[in-house]
């Protein structure tokens, strides 16, 4: 029924729409369903993270007693990114399955469906920045003196998400173990991109590991940005930013190649 009701109201209101319109509206209706018939509606969309920083703040600064300063911001600056990044990358794998109907029922650009998804994916994100923002408040902490460089770090994630995102919605459909195999890489991921500690631990021990997992550099400039007293490192944003434009070109040429032959697949 749900579907149903979303898939009519796609077609309403896109039919008659331009590109950029459809992209937008698109993002908008897969970030609203997420709360669909919910009272609280998109409120719970800031209840959440706020939830969630109170129970790390709760669990780390009172039963484990972690005494870094400013700790439970410090562990949330790496969570949030990475949460978004997972969250991504798993829907996008099934983006071509959940949202055939548009390619079907309107003239709808394949790359734009992951650029509308990326779009909803971010709306998330920019409120879990917001309850971030208001714990920093409520506990006395302020912002890194790299605030100004945040969009671009925001830029970074987005571009290498959409990038990984659209790969593997070429991978799935071929190949279904890639849906155990991401979720494997994910939690590996989790654990060793510097959320729980400082990534500068890989700088003198495996000097290697920040140039193969941006995410190491983006959580530390995300720090750098996000909390005071953090350092910031240029080298490694605009290498992360590099890595990205690469890995977005590569999914471009594999989604030029494949895309159309990966939907009649389906």
């Amino acid at each position: 029924m749900l579907k149903s009701l979303l898939g009519e109201l796609y077609l309403k209101n896109f039919k008659s729409s331009n590109r950029l319109e459809r992209i937008w509206k698109i993002a908008q209706v897969d970030f609203k369903k997420r709360y669909y018939n919910d009272k609280a509606g998109l409120l719970w969309a800031l209840i959440n993270p706020i939830t969630q920083i109170l129970l790390y703040y709760f669990v780390f600064t009172k039963i484990l007693q972690k005494d870094q300063e400013n700790f439970v911001p410090y562990l949330f600056c790496g969570i949030l990114i990475w949460l978004s990044f997972s969250e991504a990358t798993k829907k996008g794998m099934q983006v071509f399955t959940t949202k055939k109907y548009l390619i079907e029922n309107i003239q709808f650009e394949w790359k734009d469906l992951y650029t509308s998804h990326m779009f909803s994916i971010s709306f998330g994100l920019i409120f879990n920045l917001v309850a971030y923002f208001i714990i920093l408040v409520l506990i006395g902490a302020k912002v890194g003196s790299y605030f100004l460089y945040l969009p671009i770090i925001l830029i970074t994630w987005f571009i290498l998400t959409l990038g990984i995102a659209m790969i593997l919605g070429i991978i799935k459909p071929i190949f279904d173990d890639m849906v155990h195999i991401w979720s494997l890489l994910l939690l590996v991921g989790f654990w060793v991109s510097g959320i729980f500690f400082s990534g500068t631990f890989y700088f003198e021990n495996y000097p290697w590991f920040p140039h193969v997992n941006p995410f190491v550099g983006i959580i530390l400039n995300l720090r750098g940005c996000l909390l005071e007293n953090n350092p910031f490192f240029i080298s490694l944003m605009i290498e992360n930013l590099i890595f990205a434009l690469v890995v977005f070109g590569l999914a471009v040429v594999l989604f030029n190649k494949y895309a159309k032959k990966v939907v009649e697949r389906i």
